[in-house]
């Protein structure tokens, strides 16, 4: 059967965040530029959309922050596929988050049944964004997400003391690392089984992806 699927792409200002390219200034690594999460996304919203164009399924592309910047209707033509290549060539990283809302809007919005895709690194209250994807559920919409980081988020490499910056506020902390390596893996850990938990409760596949 054909099938209709609309990709939602986070481009909040978090996704911005490199840990190859903060080892520039001297955070961590070799200096090698490597993929934002962005980037990331992007590719793999491409990669989504040409597999399913390729077997002539409706796909579409949806971009967000606080609010939906880009809104492309699922369609099944050539002309679709390389109009939505190109918006996703011309995206850069937007505003603050505010996952939970902006989907229960789409939630709301999208009256086919279809395959939404999420790709976000999901930095908002997971109660909330978990009561969001329900949404989408209840309105019989089958639902993966793709949850996205740098692996530096996820094991934080950082040796030296260390002014960190927040990509959406622009509010600074100076931290040693030393002194809280240990508790923010586990808050991250627990971050991430937070939202396996809700997807499972959900019946919502969760992948975990980052950008190595």
């Amino acid at each position: 059967t054909n099938l209709r699927c609309q990709i939602l792409l986070d481009t909040s200002g978090s996704m911005a965040y490199s840990s190859a390219l903060a080892s520039l200034v001297g955070e961590v690594g070799s200096g090698v530029k490597g993929l934002t999460k962005l980037e990331y996304g992007s590719y793999l919203a491409a990669t989504l959309a040409y597999l399913m164009t390729r077997q002539q399924d409706a796909v579409g592309l949806t971009t967000f922050d606080t609010q939906v910047r880009l809104d492309m209707a699922a369609h099944a033509s050539p002309r679709h596929f390389n109009e939505m290549m190109r918006q996703l060539e011309a995206i850069r990283p937007g505003q603050p988050t505010n996952i939970a809302e902006t989907l229960h809007r789409l939630a709301d919005r999208f009256k086919r049944r279809c395959l939404i895709v999420l790709i976000s690194d999901l930095y908002d209250d997971p109660d909330a964004v978990g009561r969001a994807l329900h949404h989408f559920r209840h309105r019989r919409h089958e639902v993966i997400v793709f949850h996205v980081f740098d692996r530096a988020e996820l094991e934080f490499p950082f040796r030296e003391a260390t002014t960190f910056e927040d990509l959406e506020t622009g509010d600074r902390l100076q931290v040693d690392p030393a002194y809280v390596r240990d508790e923010y893996v586990r808050q991250i850990g627990q971050f991430v089984d937070s939202y396996r938990r809700l997807c499972a409760d959900c019946r919502i596949d969760y992948v975990q992806t980052d950008t190595a």
